[in-house]
């Protein structure tokens, strides 16, 4: 399959902001939280997990998303943030539209999955 003009991008990272007064991170994390919701109209889809963020769309708008949310933070008076990233790219399927589904590649690698677990042997 030839490339499409622009890759779609599967990601999983973990923003840690560092230095700051507490433990917690709740305030931080909302806040990139915002950031992602105000990326819809550029393709992004995210879901929060227990330890990071699911996100998916148009590669370059994932790295616009991941930069923004750096940003964010770090008006909120963090000095240092460290980010673990996993991204995965393909070029075997077609990207994903919104006319075609709803769901996001996460939710349709996870029911294929389930579907499987139910099957049997």
């Amino acid at each position: 399959m030839t490339p499409p003009a622009e890759l779609y991008a599967v990601a999983d990272f973990c923003l840690i902001p560092m230095g700051t007064p507490t433990t917690s991170v709740g305030a931080y994390i909302t806040e990139c939280q915002r950031v992602l919701a105000s990326m819809a109209s550029e393709g992004i889809h995210y879901e929060l997990h227990g330890y990071g963020t699911n996100l998916e769309g148009p590669i370059s708008a994932v790295w616009r998303a991941l930069q923004r949310c750096h940003e964010a933070v770090h008006a909120m008076g963090v000095e240092r943030i460290a980010t673990d990233i996993r991204l995965g790219t393909r070029t075997d399927h077609p990207a994903p539209t919104s006319a075609a589904s709803a769901l996001t590649e996460n939710q349709r690698k996870r029911d294929s999955v389930l579907q499987r677990l139910a099957a049997p042997p």
